[in-house]
């Protein structure tokens, strides 16, 4: 086994992000307010019955789907995410709770299409929207990819759904992914917290 470079760890920008045993070892204390914010998506959520069809889109290892099935543990759960290993990290959580949720090793799209498995009734991330769109997109184009992005979300949803994100504006300021909502076709768009970088948003289809 070729281990790699500890010294990864030590570089400002560093670290084993796409492992995901390092992750979730990794993450609370070089992303403090990631957990907060995983709770403030748990209790922006609306009350979910037994049958309701929840999507955790770009879900890592698994993390804001912990997060909710704690607080609603009958719901129906599809995890998308494009990385096979982070998948299997999240898996192998999940289903400690539950053995009969869904996993799709799929990439999302920002080109508008709908959802792989959809419809739902809830759409959730946590720091997924940036990371779909890209890291190193920014301006009128990031903008585009957030809109189509969403627009392709909220033709995934049922009419009544909900999307609820937690994330960061490392891409796009919060006040522009709001207008981004907006013009995707999200009503009741709003922002439930913020705490620096970091926030909970959401929106609804009519």
């Amino acid at each position: 086994m070729n281990t790699p470079n500890w010294r990864t760890n030590l570089q400002r920008r560093g670290g084993f992000w796409r492992n995901g045993s390092w992750y979730d070892l990794h993450l609370e204390r070089r992303m403090p307010l990631v957990l907060p914010m995983l709770e403030e998506v748990l209790m922006a959520l609306p009350p979910l019955g037994p049958d309701a069809l929840v999507c955790d889109i770009a879900c890592g290892t698994g993390n804001a789907s912990m997060m909710v099935l704690e607080g609603y543990p009958m719901v129906q759960l599809t995890a998308i995410d494009e990385d096979a290993d982070i998948l299997d990290v999240a898996r192998a959580k999940i289903r400690m709770m539950r053995d009969d949720a869904t996993f799709l090793c799929e990439s999302i799209s920002t080109d508008g299409d709908v959802l792989p498995g959809a419809p739902y009734d809830l759409v959730f991330g946590s720091l997924a929207l940036h990371a779909i769109v890209g890291h190193d997109v920014e301006g009128a184009e990031a903008e585009s990819r957030y809109e189509l992005l969403l627009q392709g979300i909220r033709n995934s949803l049922m009419p009544g759904g909900h999307l609820i994100v937690g994330d960061h504006v490392g891409v796009l300021p919060l006040f522009r992914q709001l207008k981004a909502f907006e013009r995707a076709g999200f009503t009741d768009v709003d922002c439930a917290w913020r705490q620096d970088d970091f926030f909970v948003a959401g929106g609804r289809v009519a």
